[in-house]
């Protein structure tokens, strides 16, 4: 078995894979949780893996602790993902290609193993990322945008006038116009987003003048999938799956 580990701003996402094919995974939340207490929730009644593989954009300070958490428990070292200019027949387009994500370079990566033609990924989390990958594996490029919840701080961080609440998880039921504070601050962030996934993804879609699949992934994915107007391929583990095919040998 592979433990595969897709660790975000603010969950981490993993499984266990034979072969490409998921045995066993979960997912947790870790922001402000004592990230060892996570992994050990997470993996301590697993059997040791025969690799550990990880895309990590949280920083050094979790890097660090999934490491050394992985040697106490299983003696293994872990492979830390590091975008590169080609792999596994996509094309990296950033100037440094270091510089891409993780977990958007495994994206890239599942969504051209596992969707033909050009495609536009969607992942929201944290921040909400689109990255468009044309049929020959060619990526060309994307946006990054604050996500929901940074959308939130903001407001409430920055605005005198608004106070921090409790924001209800998975309510989609939004109406345009808000009747009280926490309403209007929840529509505002869904319809921003909405807007500019749709008009964005339209305009690609004009661009290439040939069809465009919209892929879908991440922790928010589902609040925006019912509001968004096109239709959207919604693939909860498309970075597991990109981690899972540059786990394997190369043929």
């Amino acid at each position: 078995m592979i433990l595969l580990v897709d660790i975000g701003n603010s969950r981490v996402k993993w499984a266990l894979s034979d072969g490409g094919v998921f045995q066993e995974q979960g997912a947790a939340a870790h922001k402000g949780a004592p990230i060892g207490d996570v992994f050990t929730a997470a993996w301590g009644s697993l059997a040791a893996p025969r690799r550990v593989l990880a895309a990590n954009v949280a920083g050094n300070a979790v890097a660090a602790a999934l490491r050394a958490w992985a040697n106490v428990a299983w003696g293994l070292d872990v492979e830390f993902l590091v975008p590169r200019r080609k792999a596994c027949g996509v094309t990296n387009a950033y100037i440094e290609p270091q510089r891409l994500g993780a977990d958007r370079w495994a994206a890239l990566i599942g969504a051209h193993k596992r969707v033909p033609g050009n495609v536009c990924v969607i992942d929201c989390g944290s921040a909400v990322t689109l990255d468009v990958l044309d049929a020959k594996g060619q990526h060309l490029g994307g946006l990054i945008i604050p996500g929901l919840a940074m959308m939130h701080n903001a407001l409430y961080q920055n605005t005198g006038g608004i106070t921090e609440q409790a924001v209800a998880k998975g309510d989609n039921k939004v109406s345009v116009l808000a009747r009280d504070t926490q309403g209007a601050v929840t529509g505002g962030a869904l319809y921003t987003l909405i807007a500019v996934i749709d008009r964005v993804t339209a305009d690609l879609a004009s661009d290439l003048q040939s069809p465009l699949t919209r892929v879908i992934c991440g922790g928010d994915a589902e609040r925006l999938l019912s509001l968004l107007a096109d239709n959207y391929r919604h693939e909860p583990d498309l970075v597991l799956h990109g981690l899972a095919i540059l786990a394997e040998p190369a043929k």
